[in-house]
């Protein structure tokens, strides 16, 4: 079975799988996987399995089946994005949408299901330059570094996400990295509509700690990381409405 070898925040890991697995693997990781050679930390595959079938497989045990290829090597590649985020060498991965605007990063935190996609597509679509619509990457510096993997953006009539790249919505993916400028934890809410309130800084903390992938494994190199991110920058938490319509209320909170 054909397999692909990549290297990415200081780790090695390997996708086997068909080519058509492969292939939307290569189309749907950041450019900082990189082809590589040698062995592999830890390993992925999607393998056929009883009838029409197909199984996520991780280190030989079965995450789950799918009956098709592209949505079990979907699976593979979030345990695999995920395990990455965990053990990355210098790098903090915190589950948010980010964007930046003139160097300045907006980062909504949240977990799958919060609305964070939609609205980071709705910042992209107003201008601002896409970084990740999952992980906001943080360096030693409290700087977020760009992951632009395609929008899992889910469709109006509820059916299932689908990738969609930064440049297909008219925008643009971010370059380098941007220092943290707002932090929104905003929950979608149709009926509250926009209803955020300010936190302190140490509430900042202690809520992206929350969403930091290696807050337990690796407490300490998260905290310096979020505290330095931190640092004179205002956070909002609450509700928001209509993604257009809070877009252009964070990207006013940005200029002000």
């Amino acid at each position: 079975m054909p397999t692909l070898v990549l290297r990415a925040f200081g780790r090695t890991v390997s996708l086997a799988g068909p080519e058509a697995a492969l292939g939307a693997a290569r189309q749907r990781l950041p450019a900082a996987y990189r082809t590589a050679v040698g062995p592999a930390e830890r390993s992925w595959s999607v393998r056929k399995s009883s009838g029409r079938d197909w199984a996520a497989v991780a280190e030989g045990d079965r995450l789950s089946l799918w009956s098709d290829v592209v949505a079990a090597t979907e699976a593979v590649l979030s345990d695999l994005e995920l395990w990455i985020a965990e053990r990355a060498r210098d790098r903090v991965f915190v589950h948010a949408g980010c964007v930046a605007v003139d160097g300045r990063a907006i980062v909504i935190p949240g977990r799958t299901m919060s609305g964070k996609s939609s609205l980071t597509a709705a910042l992209v679509r107003a201008g601002a330059a896409y970084f990740s619509d999952e992980y906001a990457v943080l360096d030693r510096h409290g700087l977020v570094r760009p992951y632009p993997r395609p929008l899992a953006l889910r469709p109006d009539d509820g059916s299932s996400t689908r990738p969609v790249t930064a440049e297909e919505m008219g925008g643009m993916s971010g370059r380098g990295p941007a220092r943290v400028g707002l932090v929104a934890f905003l929950q979608y809410d149709v009926a509250a509509g926009w209803r955020p309130e300010s936190l302190t800084r140490a509430q900042t903390v202690l809520r992206l700690l929350d969403n930091t992938v290696a807050a337990r494994t690796r407490p300490r190199a998260a905290l310096a990381a979020l505290e330095r991110a931190t640092e004179g920058v205002p956070a909002l938490v609450g509700t928001r409405g209509d993604a257009d319509d809070s877009a252009a209320l964070l990207l006013t909170r940005l200029s002000s």
